[in-house]
């Protein structure tokens, strides 16, 4: 196995002194002031960290946030992330390369190389991460995040919601001991140290480091793949022990181990919410939600009911299991800043129906166990945390309705009805993604991607399901390294007529990634940036491109198939021989033939194995490729008065002819001159001789154009041929004072065109003029510049001129 050791050089206490941190922390208040929100949620996003390179100081650098380490050899010493026992080591920005260093230092400056603590984000971008390469070779240890808050205000905290996200930065394939864990310890005083005191575990929020299975390499932290969002809740107020009281303090602690063999993973945290709720409303199990009286401070519903659903800091838990009434007969909104709904509880799941004439509006969570069932085809709510067992249900069995499915990270998405649905926006689903009705289920993805973490499912409950791949979003989805195939069931349209899936597996160690596939109509000669296909292939080939990428570049080892429909084969296209050719930007399609393919007639399809690289795929009969020509050469060459032209081919599928085009005019404005006959169909090689009988005496540019029998055309490189003229043009007097001629003698009227520039290769002046056959005399003024040598570049009919001229 590939590993990366790296090590951690500790400090004993004094070497580099302890910062002395002020006693401060982050307060919850009644008002929000310039350092708080108030009763709203605290957040910490690391963003402060960008750009900045220095010394972390732990309650200092970021209020209320540490940063510390312990060694078991060193008896659980709390040491701050800068010491070493030589340079102290600063805080510096890595995307996960110094995972791969191979020994830890500090430089002079105090840089850190391998395992240290750093700011994870892209190269150059200011969304930044805490945390660090978790290697040493010394002792084993374990690194502290602590987030220290106390509520300042006059009222208790009921329950305290924790969510963070947890970003992987590099990968060491370790997995033992690849987890971020989190705990919590309150206290009535002041609460400075990481170790000391009783932590309570919060084992909901400990998240196990989501790509170790894949190649040794650093990863993209902020991707989907590698990033997991987790929420949690402390509760109070129901004689459980945790509630903050005025005055108290919370500090809410990670930690992760430092470890060569277990571990060394570049681990981090980001994006920190800590909610305090303070105001809670309570919704009776049954009864209009729009009506206050059905709301109360009791959790069965009773109590006090809210002023109105325009409170700040306020949480809506909403009771419930019917799963098909409209609970909303009036139209319903939760609008307070910091407010929202909550659909069900910890111990008391609750289901929400929204009916196709309801108008609900809130910020909503749904809990684990709850299910929120949505038949109104563009509902206005906005989904915030769903948990990973959590169902949101979108119903639409209309045959003419188009069903908004919202953007968000789901836990269970259920696509129920067989109405057409589309997503507005990206979608992460971290379980299930289930098709539940009897006929086709379709989802449309747009230009937004569909993401299915890793250990995630595609669930078809009945019938038959497809994802639409009408844009240039895909499915995205974990292809593991154990062999297993991974089915990616797409179309180009909500029929099944048009399901052209692909089916991935690989085995290779360490190979695992993230794949995404979309499908598109037609395949192209070539395909541009931005994967739009440029001059269609109509003969021989299946009129698909299956546009296939990896998250992580290299490591890769697939096996790859591909599934069509007979009417989506074209003219010429021979099922019997198919394959899959790859097309690579720069190279063109590879014209490898694989393995064949499936002349099933109702499963056509083709496979190909050992894919590294990725790109778009189609898949053709001919020998040659999806390409109908395959040009080796063109080129064209003076031969005594006239111009040769030559060219050969590889092979030729439907081939009808070639045309050789000229350019008297800097390859603009080609006009045909010649034509000659192609090979039709052929796996031979072939060679050509077009013969220029009355070529330009100037320079010339020649090209070859490619016609079909169905008229499709392609055009070779331009070749460019010299003039037959000596170049007539000098310059007198030379050296000279500064006023100079161009003097010339053309056999036809020219346009003289060209720059001066000096011997720093500095632009002086410009040459733009007509002149007329013979000889003429045309001004040259460098008389506002110094003495000295200047080059004279000049376009002429025979080809470019360079003069050189001394001015005394």
């Amino acid at each position: 196995m590939k590993t990366r050791f790296t090590k951690l050089f500790l400090a004993v206490i004094g070497l580099f002194g302890v910062h002395s941190a002020a006693q401060a922390q982050y307060e919850f208040k009644n008002v929000a002031s310039g350092t708080s929100a108030g009763l709203g949620p605290y957040s910490q996003n690391f963003n402060g960290l960008a750009g900045s390179n220095a010394y972390f100081y732990s309650n200092t650098t970021l209020p209320g946030v540490y940063a510390r380490f312990t060694l078991d050899s060193f008896g659980g010493q709390e040491l701050e992330s800068y010491q070493r026992l030589g340079t102290a080591a600063k805080l510096t920005p890595d995307d996960g390369r110094e995972g791969t260093a191979s020994a830890a230092t500090v430089d002079a400056d105090g840089t850190p190389h391998g395992a240290a603590w750093y700011h994870f984000g892209t190269t150059g971008s200011t969304d930044r991460a805490l945390g660090g390469i978790a290697s040493t070779s010394i002792a084993a240890g374990v690194g502290y995040i602590g987030v220290r808050l106390k509520n300042s205000s006059s009222v208790p905290i009921k329950n305290l919601e924790i969510k963070y996200a947890m970003e992987q930065w590099y990968n060491s394939s370790n997995t033992q001991q690849a987890t971020m864990r989190v705990h919590y310890q309150r206290s009535s005083s002041a609460i400075t140290q990481l170790t000391s005191g009783t932590w309570t575990p919060i084992t909901a929020l400990d998240v196990a480091a989501p790509s170790t299975s894949t190649a040794i390499t650093p990863r993209d932290g902020n991707a989907a793949t590698n990033r997991r969002v987790v929420q949690a809740k402390l509760l109070g107020g129901n004689g459980n022990s945790v509630i903050l009281a005025p005055g108290e303090e919370i500090m809410v602690r990670w930690s992760y181990v430092f470890n060569s063999s277990s571990n060394g993973n570049g681990l981090s945290v980001d994006d920190i919410i800590i909610t305090p709720e303070t105001n809670i409303f309570y919704s009776k199990a049954t009864g209009d939600l729009s009506d206050r009286s059905n709301w109360g401070t009791n959790t069965n519903g009773g109590g006090t009911a809210p002023a109105s659903f325009a409170l700040d800091n306020t949480v809506f838990y909403l009771r419930g299991t019917d799963s098909l009434a409209s609970r909303a007969t009036a139209a319903w909104a939760i609008t307070g800043a910091n407010s929202k709904l909550v659909l069900g509880t910890a111990t008391e799941p609750a289901v929400l129906y929204v009916g196709s004439n309801d108008n609900i509006s809130a910020s909503i969570d749904v809990a684990s166990g709850s299910r929120l069932r949505i038949a109104k085809a563009q509902n206005t709510l906005t989904l915030g945390t769903l948990n990973a067992k959590s169902v949101v249900e979108y119903l639409n069995s209309s045959a003419t309705a188009v069903q908004t499915v919202n953007a968000g990270s789901y836990g269970i998405l259920k696509l129920s009805g067989i109405g057409a649905k589309t997503v507005a926006g990206p979608v992460l689903i971290s379980s299930d993604v289930a098709f539940t009705s009897t006929g086709l289920a379709t989802l449309a993805l747009n230009d937004y991607d569909l993401t299915i973490l890793k250990n995630g499912r595609i669930r078809t409950l009945a019938g038959s399901a497809l994802f639409v791949t009408n844009g240039k979003g895909g499915l995205r989805q974990t292809v593991s390294d154990d062999g297993q195939e991974v089915s990616f069931p797409v179309a180009v349209a909500a029929d099944t007529a048009d399901y052209t899936p692909v089916i991935l597996s690989q085995s290779a160690a360490n190979s695992e990634d993230t794949y995404k596939v979309r499908v598109a109509n037609g395949v192209y000669r070539s395909y541009d940036a931005n994967e739009n296909g440029i001059t269609p292939v109509t003969a021989g080939v299946v009129k698909k491109t299956w546009f296939i990428s990896e998250e992580v570049i290299g490591n890769s080892d697939i096996t790859l198939q591909t599934l069509w429909k007979g009417k989506d084969e074209a003219t010429g296209f021979d099922v019997s021989n198919a394959y899959l050719d790859h097309y690579t930007t720069g190279s063109g399609w590879d014209r490898l033939p694989g393995p064949g393919s499936n002349k099933n007639s109702k499963k056509k399809s083709a496979k190909r194995s050992g894919v590294k690289k990725f790109s778009p795929f189609g898949v053709t009969s001919q020998s040659g490729g999806v390409l109908p020509v395959e040009l080796v050469s063109f080129g064209a060459q003076r031969s005594g008065r006239t111009v040769s032209c030559r060219w050969s081919t590889a092979s030729e599928m439907n081939n009808a002819y070639f045309t050789v085009e000229r350019s008297l005019t800097n390859a603009q404005g080609f006009k045909q001159i010649g034509r000659v006959a192609g090979a039709g169909s052929s796996t031979q090689a072939h060679a050509y001789l077009f013969v220029d009988e009355q070529p330009a005496t100037t320079v010339a540019y020649y090209r070859l154009r490619q016609v079909d029998y169905d008229g499709t055309e392609s055009f070779s490189p331009v070749s460019v041929v010299a003039g037959t003229e000596q170049a007539a043009v000098s310059i007198t007097p030379n050296p000279g004072s500064g006023r100079y001629e161009i003097r010339t003698s053309f056999s036809v009227p020219t346009y003289l065109h060209g720059s001066v520039v000096n011997t720093l290769g500095q632009h002086v002046l410009a040459i733009r003029q007509s002149v007329a056959a013979g000889s003429t005399q045309t001004p040259l003024d460098l008389s506002q510049q110094p003495a000295g040598l200047y080059i004279v570049r000049l376009s002429t009919p025979a080809g470019p001129v360079t003069l050189r001229v001394l001015k005394q």
